[in-house]
């Protein structure tokens, strides 16, 4: 018990410390007045971070997503965060997390894109083949993967990425197909 006592201490300090740590960088010179700072300068400044401090680059996106009122700049920053999960650090479910919060949205988003943002459109079709690539190449539940892939085809028939999604497939059904003959 006193060894849980001083593993929940220990946790305790480690939480305080994280959050004075941010609370510290919030109040560098990045977020002096926060206020005044327009989140598609903090979407920017994310990206500069990107290979550099991408624990900044999170703090920045997280930031976006908690307070922005541009949907369009909402999307984005959940697809780089679940882009940010996948190959930074291999945190698949998270990613998952954010490309299933793309798909989810309901709200309709102006066309006009700008800073090179990507449209809804095209980031719910990469976000629907991107969990479908990681549950069939990642985490390897091949009937999630294929339930993806088989509506990605239904939504996005004229799509680029058509061919993959039913390489993918073909590989899916190869290796459905192999284990039950192998039963």
């Amino acid at each position: 018990m006193a060894t849980i006592n001083m593993k929940n201490i220990f946790l305790l300090l480690l939480s305080i410390c994280f959050l004075q740590s941010s609370y510290n960088y919030n109040k560098s010179s990045l977020w002096k007045n926060i206020d005044s700072v327009s989140y598609d300068s903090l979407y920017i400044e994310s990206q500069t971070f990107l290979d550099s401090d991408i624990s900044k680059s999170i703090m920045l996106l997280q930031n976006i997503i908690n307070n922005s009122k541009d949907k369009t700049l909402l999307l984005n920053s959940y697809y780089d965060l679940a882009q940010i999960y996948i190959s930074r650090s291999t945190n698949f479910s998270k990613s998952i997390y954010y490309f299933e919060q793309i798909l989810n949205q309901r709200f309709v988003v102006k066309t006009n894109v700008k800073n090179n943002l990507k449209n809804i459109d095209e980031l719910k079709e990469k976000s629907m083949f991107m969990i479908g690539y990681i549950y069939h190449n990642h985490i390897g539940n091949l009937s999630l993967a294929k339930e993806y892939y088989v509506k990605f085809l239904e939504l996005y028939s004229s799509s680029d990425l058509k061919s993959s999604v039913e390489y993918e497939l073909n590989v899916i059904n190869k290796s459905i197909n192999d284990f039950n003959q192998n039963k």
